[in-house]
């Protein structure tokens, strides 16, 4: 029965012409690697080293970490939903994270779903009595709404119209932030914050979120739970989300940086309820005291929201004309 379905969805994968290896690891169908890097027209895999696994060629590269949850592609980190796995002496990865993460990753302009970008919708992190993440310089609050400034005036330039969910220093219910939004066509989502981890203050980094696949958990969770087989109003765009999490993740990379620390997905209220493209981007740990230093310094913050301009501006060109965005490595 699994193998039945397991076809099915390389059917309507395109991937009939492969000579695909399949198999059921941890009770979930899986893909080989090498059947994975034969499809995308790259080498077969080699070990690069005790755990690590990775296939490249034709400018595309995937590497796999066996019994964990990230890779990286094309040179950037990602989340699966499920661990690489290892069976036969060679890595396998989960049929989710082929189709969900693998595909949209390597093949942006194939996602079907995307819109003429014509508005953007930025939410500045917390405010008001929230003041969300704190420094020895500031907080959180305050830096996500001069970051919010700063790319406004960047994509108005870039001929975008910009709406924010707040322009002052108020507080405005998560609920009610994707819904500016959803009522505005034509838009997309971006939500900044800055990160926090008083447990790890060595913690740094910059990563960007997306909603995750249907049923599968968000990065943060080992296991799959009831919350995460329900369909979500943001589900029924998360290829969407997913391409417009990596092409601006990409940028951040190429531009700033910084420790990556991934597209990952979460199920936040400000992602699972946008009925446009949505992603949240955390800018660094403000409890990191490198990362505070950084984000306290207006030509830091400067300079990131114009690699987030960049990032969208990226995905702008994907979604009407088809062009790819540019790679860590291109900036």
């Amino acid at each position: 029965m699994w193998r039945a379905v397991f076809l099915a969805w390389l059917l309507a994968f395109g991937c009939a012409r492969a000579d695909w290896e399949v198999a059921q690891i941890d009770g979930r169908d899986y893909v080989s690697l090498a059947s994975t890097a034969a499809f995308y027209a790259m080498n077969p895999p080699a070990a690069a080293g005790l755990k690590k696994f990775v296939a490249a060629g034709g400018g595309r590269a995937i590497q796999v970490e066996l019994d964990s949850r990230e890779a990286l592609i094309d040179g950037v980190r990602h989340w699966f939903a499920f661990p690489a796995r290892l069976q036969a002496g060679r890595a396998w990865i989960s049929r989710v994270d082929v189709s969900h993460t693998v595909d949209p990753a390597l093949r942006p302009d194939k996602v079907q779903g995307m819109r003429p970008v014509k508005i953007v919708v930025l939410d500045p992190g917390h405010g008001g009595y929230d003041n969300g993440a704190s420094s020895r310089y500031g907080y959180e609050k305050d830096f996500t709404l001069d970051v919010v400034r700063r790319l406004r005036k960047r994509l108005e330039a870039a001929g975008l119209r910009v709406v924010q969910t707040r322009n002052s220093d108020t507080f405005v219910d998560l609920e009610r932030r994707p819904r500016v939004a959803n009522r505005t066509p034509d838009s997309i989502f971006v939500s900044i914050h800055f990160n926090s981890a008083d447990w790890k203050p060595t913690a740094n980094g910059i990563e960007t979120y997306a909603i995750p696949p249907l049923g599968a958990p968000p990065s943060g969770q080992d296991s799959v739970m009831a919350r995460d087989r329900l369909p979500e109003l943001g589900h029924a765009l998360e290829p969407v989300n997913f391409t417009l999490a990596t092409a601006m993740h990409h940028a951040l990379m190429g531009k700033m940086k910084a420790e990556d620390r991934g597209v990952k997905r979460a199920r936040y209220v400000v992602l699972k309820d946008a009925a446009t493209p949505a992603i949240l981007i955390e800018g660094g740990f403000l409890t990191n005291p490198g990362d505070a230093a950084r984000i306290a310094n207006p030509a830091w913050r400067e300079s990131y929201a114009a690699a987030i301009a960049a990032g969208i501006v990226e995905y702008k060109k994907l979604a009407e004309q088809g062009v790819k965005p540019r790679e860590k490595k291109d900036w």
